[in-house]
Formats: C-alpha cells, structure tokens, sequence
C-alpha cells in the first residue's frame, strides 16, 4: 500500500524534483519516512508533505549571491517569514485577475493592497515630495536674503507643514480619481521627447490624444483642488504667524478670491503638462526585456528623464501661467499680486514637489518604491530588499523567470504557499486561479507556455538548485 501511494506520488516530475530536493539536503531522515502510511496513508499526505518540505529546505541553506567588487554577500532569511512572503505573494498574485495568474511582476505587486491604502500611501508620498523641497527651496531664499525679511525658520516649517498635506490630498484626490473610473495600474514606460514626424491629423483619436484627454480631467481637478488647498493654507498661515482673524470678511473673500486664482492656476499647469507627458508615454516591450531586474533598471532611469523634464516645465508654465491669470482675472476680482520672485519661488515648488510625487505615484518604478519597497515592508508583508528577495528565491529554484517577469516553480506550488498563507489569515477570501482572459496579452503566452508544459511532463526543471 505504502509502495503503491509513493510510487503514484512520485509519477509526476514536479514531485520527483521536491523528494529529490529535500532529501538530498538533510541530514536527518532519509526518504523511507515516505513509506510510513501512519504519517502519510494517502497520496495527497505524501503530496502535501513534499510541498511543505521544500521551501524550508531549499533556506536552509545559504548561497553566496554576487555582488559588485567581486565580494559575495549572504543571504540569510528565517524559513518561517520566508514561507509567509511567498505565501502573501501566491496568494495576491492570483487575485489580478488582468493578469496571467502565474506573473510575479514586480511593478503589480503594490496592487494587492487594498485601494484604501495605496490612497493613504500616495497622499503620504506626495505630502513629503512637496513639504520636503518647499523647506529647502525657502531656507535657500532665506539664507540668500531673497524671501521675506520677517520670515523666520519657524513660518518656513509652517509653510511646509500646511502647503504639504494640501499638495498630498490634491495627488490624492487624481489617484483615487484614475483608479475609481480608470486605472492605476502603470506599467513600465517611457517618454519620447520628440513627436514621431507624422502628420498631426492622423494621430487625432489615437493612442497620444486619447491617453491626453483621459489625464486631462482628473489632473485638472486635482490642480484645483490643490490651488484651493494653497489658498486655505495661505490664511490658514495668516491667522498663525500674525493673528488675522479667519472669520473676518475681508479675509473670506480674499481666501475665495484666491482659491479661484490659484486653482485656476495650478489646474491648468499641471493638467497640461502632466497631460502632454502622458500623451508621449510609450509602454516598454515588456515581451522583449530579458530579466526583471533588466526592465527595473530601464524603467527607473526612464522616470529619471521624466523628472528631468518635468521640473522646468512645471516651473515655468505655473510661475509664466500666475502671471497670465492675474492679469487676466485682474479687471475682474481686482488688484492681485503675482511679483516675479513670488511666481518662481511658487513655480520652484510646484516644478520640484509635482515631478517628484508624479515619479513615485504615477509611474511603474514610483509605486514599486512606494509600496512594495516602502509600505509593504513597514506592514512586514515583505522584505526590505524586495528585489533581492525575488532574485534570491530564482536562485534557490522556489521561482523561475520568464522574460520580465517571475513565476513559482509550479502552480501546484503556488497553490500550497497560497492556500498556507490564507489558513493564517482568516479574512482572506479564496483565489480563484484561472487562465487570463483570451483577449488579454498574456492569453498567448499562457497557452505557448501550457503546451510547453504538456510536452515537458507539466512542469519546468530548469533552474533546478
């Protein structure tokens, strides 16, 4: 009987590969305990077994990973957070459900998270990238004895402190914005810097134009909704730093006026240029990228580019676009006062504190950091070094790497790490792991590689430790 189940068991490559796997690596037991029907009376006993054995062993021990300047560095994971990783990586992974359920991409895994908080995270981020650079750029002017005279390090921390958050839920607001009626999942992309030499008329309706009018909108009233912010955040100052009453008329309607002006202002910037930027985006072929890391790599230094450009533009359309809308609303509402260094130092703001919350909100590369790297790991959901956890575990054979992508050695292995990962977290609902949707891009190479499979016995023994 014992026999029987083992060699049934063992009929399949993918367990012939774990048994071969564990058993070589220790030292204890030898693989006649898999004869014991007590431990193990059914197949699925023995199947299970070998499943759960496998990644503990294949941690125990410890490669030397290579490093630059020809020194090796180790990699030491305790195999219980280890399981508990991949455990949380099996298990959302098959919940995207636009994806072959098999792809560990690594600008998709912030995506789990709940949209609630990529929310949190992303006003969080955008909060920083516009507090951060306000404090330098003013304490810059201070020390030069070009800001205001008056104006201590104290109003300049409380400048940040105001202006930040209201920057935050402005970013906030178009991310939750995109993800309610569009998307928020970026792929790795990058930005041609010139116009591809075709006429203007034929690309109306295509993708440049229709990518330009999607943005447009949510930008623009992200934009208002941060001129609005900047406004309450101006008498917000006033009333702190010198006492004016915020329930005085002349302060309301200077704070109206204001809001208008500046929304106007900072929504027409910014939705033209992050609309531009968006129209000249061109997805990198994901297809043709040799490794994950590879596509990381181009990726982070396409969003360096962006920031590059980004900078300048939103300087001077917001600090050239001020000194318009003034001018222009200035026979309406009355005097208003945009001086030129007002306008720069605004314009420096804007140009800093918008590329930088574009780069890490809105781009591939930006939520990798923000919440694969940064959220993830707080929430101990997974490693500090990501990267190198993914690129540790190709190396001990619990994934494999398929162009740009990586994928568990077997669905039968994702399966068991998943299924681990949900009996220690009751609230999780199953994941139903089906194939991608024929018409997605990944239909093809889900039934390319299917047939693969088929021929090679249903599992892959490459990369095998």
């Amino acid at each position: 009987m014992a026999s029987r189940n083992l060699t049934r068991v063992l009929n399949t490559p993918l367990m012939v590969v774990l048994a071969r796997t564990i058993y070589s690596e220790t030292s204890g037991t030898g693989p006649k305990e898999l004869l014991n029907t007590t431990r193990f009376p059914t197949e699925h006993a023995l199947e299970d077994h070998l499943l759960a054995s496998f990644v503990p062993t294949v941690y125990r021990r410890t490669p030397v990973r290579a490093v630059s300047g020809g020194h090796g560095r180790r990699d030491d994971h305790d195999p219980d957070r280890v399981q508990y990783w991949l455990g949380y990586l099996a298990h959302h992974v098959a919940r995207l459900e636009d994806l072959d359920q098999r792809d560990l991409a690594w600008w998709r895994i912030g995506d789990a998270l709940r949209r609630s908080t990529r929310i949190i995270a992303v006003v969080l981020t955008c909060t920083l990238s516009v507090t951060v650079p306000l404090w330098l750029i003013a304490l810059i002017a201070l020390g030069l004895g070009l800001g205001d005279s008056a104006a201590g390090i104290g109003t300049v921390i409380l400048e940040g402190a105001l202006f930040g958050p209201a920057a935050g839920l402005a970013f906030g607001s178009v991310y939750w914005l995109m993800s309610r009626f569009g998307t928020t999942a970026f792929t790795p992309a990058h930005v041609r810097l010139r116009l591809p030499g075709v006429r203007i008329r034929a690309r109306v309706g295509g993708r440049p134009m229709r990518t330009f009018t999607g943005r447009f909108g949510p930008v623009l009233l992200g934009g208002s909704v941060m001129g609005a912010g900047f406004a309450l955040a101006v008498a917000l100052e006033h009333a702190l730093v010198k006492g004016t009453p915020l329930t005085s008329g002349t302060v309301i309607e200077g704070t109206l006026v204001n809001m208008l002006a500046f929304g106007l202002i900072f929504g027409s910037a910014t939705a033209l240029v992050f609309g531009l930027i968006a129209a000249l985006e061109t997805p990198l072929d994901i297809a043709t990228a040799a490794t994950p890391a590879g596509l990381l790599a181009v990726n982070r230094q396409a969003v360096g580019r962006q920031v590059l450009v980004l900078v300048p533009a939103l300087t001077l359309t917001i600090a050239l676009g001020g000194h318009l809308v003034t001018g222009l609303l200035r026979n309406i509402l009355g005097p208003l006062n945009w001086t030129p260094s007002a306008g720069l130092f605004i314009g420096a703001v804007g140009g800093l504190g918008g590329a930088f919350s574009y780069a890490l909100a809105f781009t591939a590369w930006g939520q990798w950091i923000v919440l694969t790297r940064v959220w993830l790991p707080l929430t101990g959901e997974l490693p500090w070094n990501t990267a190198a956890f993914l690129d540790d575990a190709y190396r001990r054979g619990v994934l494999r790497q398929t162009g740009a992508v990586y994928q568990f050695r077997h669905s039968r292995l994702q399966h068991h790490l998943a299924d681990s990962f949900r009996r220690h977290h009751r609230g999780y609902t199953p994941a139903k792991f089906t194939a991608p949707p024929p018409t997605h891009p990944a239909a093809a190479a889900h039934r390319a590689d299917a047939a693969r499979k088929r021929e090679d016995g249903a599992v892959t023994q490459t990369d095998t430790p």
